[in-house]
């Protein structure tokens, strides 16, 4: 089983007013079928969520206490509960000073794999539902939001202790709809040396744009659907997008030929997590308002749909088949109504 370390502790205030408690459990998870399902949930609903953000621990160690006691267990001067129990202390004494009010559950959990070592802390509350039991009577129930989980965050262990940590070694999710909860949680783990992956998703973009120019007119379409499917299934898996391996993956007959025109333009990044909305948009256009709702294809743009910025305007050709059946359909029924 990959996941080598699991605990979970509580933490919850009942008010603004009202002083905030924890419960410590005082041993990991036995290993279970249960607990393993549970964490592979957790750690494929956080790599499901988009707008993460990536960076480091703060350099500042009075600041980045969660990482010197995780560096004291990764060192074994200290156990994995004695680590999360701190861990978990700390965060209490931080949110004494708010009128954050909270009720919910931090998992620890060490997962080992043949690529290195990470550590995923997640923040998970509670849903309460109503089911009929044995004897048919109503009661409640309490579950894990897993699907929802609050907040998270993912340390790459092994980037981190590496001789040149420099990389984006801690992601990083926001607390959902909570502005201040967020802000204490990324100073809890000491979150730092945020990445502007939103103008390094446009630099990539860029780039690709001006390699597909080089190409044949018919396979410029194919590249661009090939790097952007590549992209979202990293980002599916919660990997970054390595260009060496995006530019093997999109021709096989030339595997270098991305990568080096990649790697001639200094400002693209050698390795990226690109944003999942910006990708999409690169190859679909699409917008609404109130009354209308339009999406189709990039490619579409200055052949079957061609847009006027004097007038603003859009114009259609080839319209596909259902929906000019549906139009058809709609003035006739317009019509009549108007001899009426």
């Amino acid at each position: 089983m990959p996941f080598t370390h699991s605990i979970g502790h509580a933490i919850s205030r009942s008010g603004t007013e009202a002083p905030l408690q924890s419960h410590i459990r005082d041993q990991e998870f036995p290993v279970s079928g249960y607990l393993d399902e549970l964490l592979r949930e957790l750690k494929h609903a956080f790599q499901g969520k988009a707008g993460k953000q990536y960076g480091q621990f703060h350099s500042d160690a009075a600041i980045a206490l969660v990482c010197q006691w995780l560096r004291q267990f990764r060192q074994e001067k200290m156990g994995f509960q004695a680590f999360t129990k701190k861990a978990v202390e700390h965060l209490q004494s931080l949110l004494a000073d708010t009128e954050i009010v909270v009720d919910g559950h931090l998992l620890f959990t060490l997962e080992s794999l043949a690529d290195g070592d990470y550590l995923y802390v997640f923040f998970v509350v509670h849903n309460e539902g109503i089911y009929l039991d044995g004897d048919l009577n109503l009661e409640i129930s309490r579950a894990l939001d897993v699907k929802g989980v609050l907040w998270a965050a993912k340390v790459n262990l092994t980037d981190w202790e590496s001789e040149d940590a420099e990389g984006s070694y801690l992601a990083v999710l926001r607390a959902r709809g909570d502005k201040d909860l967020t802000e204490q949680l990324w100073k809890w783990i000491g979150f730092a040396d945020q990445r502007d992956i939103a103008a390094e998703t446009n630099t990539f973009l860029d780039a690709v744009s001006a390699y597909v120019e080089t190409l044949e007119p018919e396979a410029a379409q194919t590249y661009r659907h090939k790097v952007v499917d590549f992209c979202l299934d990293q980002d599916r898996q919660g990997e970054a997008v390595v260009i060496r391996e995006l530019s093997a993956h999109i021709d096989d007959e030339q595997p270098e030929r991305f990568a080096s025109f990649m790697e001639a333009r200094d400002e693209t990044p050698r390795e990226l997590i690109p944003v999942r909305r910006q990708l999409k948009e690169y190859v679909r256009i699409s917008g609404r308002n109130d009354l209308l709702s339009m999406s189709f294809a990039a490619e579409c743009l200055g052949d079957s749909v061609v847009y006027d910025r004097q007038d603003d305007s859009l114009t259609i050709r080839n319209i596909p088949a259902p929906l000019k059946l549906r139009l058809i359909k709609h003035m006739q029924k317009l019509g009549s109504s108007d001899t009426e």
